[in-house]
């Protein structure tokens, strides 16, 4: 990597999902110079690397932003905390490694939206580029991309009870979830390479690291673009050092996520004129839908006492962990190299619908998170999460200090159509929990409701549990509307290089944890930029 340089052709804000893709991409052009940025440390952490121990980057105050809504209105005034990597690799370094593309309806609904280029005919080519899926290439899968997918086991009789449960109430098995029908039960397919987390930071920016055109600065807070008429010429950042100012000769490209890239640039003087004046700010250019349109995956979780010690939760004791610990770290194999995320379906909550519209995640115990410790129970659970939702959130500043995280606002259920849909696909998972398949090892509910509750009990009890799935996405999203800030290749509406490239510019949040689509996003835009 080259060093003690102050410009370049190109200057990436966040090295996380999308940022180090970026990274990679470009600099495979030798004669480009490229500076990636980023706010957090490396993520060369055992807790990072071990697929087992995703709990604890979450919950850490180094890797993670650990941002917190505002009091959301309809969940009684809870403040819903958001897990947003802060480190290389960013989110995929603190994810869930869950790897879902989402429905080919998802990205052709982008097209309708007014985004030619961008229907799934057209993102399957940099799907298939991204990734190295085990089950080998097809005309559907990548073989050879840098991004490793992998089969879960699956082999634990609670996921067995899962999948044969959804199948006695009627969902298919939808085998590989990721090359055609997404709808039914399935095993899950993981981010996971030879036991390890595989991050983008693994995955693009490790390869491109010793490539003498990439400067990665680490510990790096950008504090604005800078701007020289409607020009983005460089960015201010501070370290440790104080402040320095980093040039960028062809474009600034912002890749803080869905959070980041807003504050910024409303921090930057681009945003709502008003907005940007209530905090000091002088306006620089008025986009009044910068950290508009904020949409995210609600999520209530199932719980149930299991019978019959047959819980993981055996496996996880103080003597189990010290075990997986060891098969980990010697041979990269073992309970130490699952995200124990192997299961899940894609549903209708009703026939109403167009497509899916509800997934179930799915784990073999029960995990209380305190104090940033892990407590874990017999038991297994459901998690219920609303794939298209209605409701519509906002980022805004809530001053003009780089250093303070902006106010976020999910609005979660505040559109009535997110609660009936929500209710409807409680009840059918109840139902599905009902089936024989479970009748072994079933046990008693857990601050779950019985499924003779009414809709009006189920909505109430919702919104005591109601969290997020952590997949924000929108808040710069793509478009040629009143709201929209960025155009189908990630420019920022009125300057000039100055670009948008992560989950902030996805028109719809799609069906599917966001990190993969994020990732695709991220390659079709770099090879655009590549082809200039």
């Amino acid at each position: 990597m080259s060093r003690n340089r102050s410009e370049f052709d190109y200057v990436i804000v966040g090295a996380g999902s999308a940022g180090c893709v970026l990274a990679n991409r470009l600099t495979e052009n030798a004669s480009l110079e490229v500076c990636l940025i980023e706010a957090g440390p490396a993520d060369n952490s055992i807790v990072i690397r071990m697929p087992a121990a995703l709990t604890f980057p979450i919950e850490s105050d180094v890797y993670n932003w650990k941002f917190e809504s505002e009091p959301e209105v309809e969940l009684h005034g809870r403040s819903i905390g958001q897990a947003r990597g802060r480190c290389l690799g960013g989110s995929s370094s603190i994810n869930g490694m869950v790897f879902v593309r989402g429905s080919d309806k998802d990205y052709d609904g982008w097209r309708d939206f007014g985004l030619e280029g961008w229907d799934f005919k057209d993102c399957l080519p940099y799907f298939r580029k991204m990734e190295s899926f085990e089950g080998g290439r097809d005309q559907m899968r990548g073989g050879a991309g840098p991004i490793s997918v992998v089969r879960s086991k699956a082999d634990h009789p609670l996921y067995q009870s899962f999948l044969k449960a959804g199948q006695e109430y009627g969902l298919r098995n939808a085998g590989d979830y990721n090359s055609g029908n997404q709808e039914g039960v399935h095993i899950t397919q993981a981010t996971i390479r030879d036991g390890v987390r595989c991050s983008t930071s693994l995955a693009y920016l490790k390869p491109a690291a010793k490539r003498p055109n990439l400067t990665v600065m680490t510990d790096c807070l950008v504090e604005r673009v800078d701007f020289e008429g409607k020009v983005a010429v460089g960015v201010t950042l501070s370290r440790r050092r104080g402040r320095q100012h980093i040039r960028a000769g062809r474009e600034v490209i912002l890749s803080a996520g869905t959070i980041g890239s807003p504050h910024l640039l409303m921090l930057s003087g681009i945003g709502d004129r008003e907005h940007l004046m209530a905090h000091g700010i002088s306006p620089h250019t008025n986009l009044p839908g910068v950290g508009a349109d904020l949409q995210d995956h609600v999520v209530a979780p199932l719980r149930f006492q299991s019978t019959d010690g047959v819980s993981i939760r055996r496996q996880l004791n103080t003597f189990g962990r010290v075990k997986l610990g060891l098969e980990w770290l010697l041979f990269k194999t073992g309970l130490g190299a699952t995200n124990f995320f192997e299961v899940g379906a894609f549903f209708k909550s009703s026939d109403e619908v167009a497509y899916f519209n509800m997934q179930h995640e799915f784990l073999p115990f029960l995990a209380d998170f305190q104090s940033g410790k892990v407590t874990i129970s017999d038991g297994f659970q459901y998690f219920v999460s609303q794939m298209r939702p209605y409701s519509r959130g906002r980022i805004s500043l809530k001053t003009a200090n780089p250093v303070e995280k902006p106010a976020i606002r999910f609005n979660y259920l505040t559109d009535k159509r997110d609660i009936f849909e929500m209710v409807a696909g409680i009840r059918k998972t109840l139902e599905m929990v009902g089936q024989s398949a479970w009748s072994r090892y079933r046990g008693a509910a857990v601050d779950t409701p019985d499924i003779k509750a009414s809709d009006l009990e189920i909505a109430a009890w919702l919104r005591t549990v109601a969290n997020t799935e952590h997949h924000p996405t929108s808040t710069c999203r793509m478009g040629s509307d009143d709201l929209a800030v960025t155009d189908g290749q990630g420019h920022v509406h009125g300057v000039d290089r100055l670009r948008i490239v992560d989950g902030s510019i996805i028109p719809r949040v799609p069906s599917a944890n966001i990190n993969a689509p994020i990732i695709m996003v991220a390659e079709k835009i770099a090879a655009s930029i590549s082809s200039i």
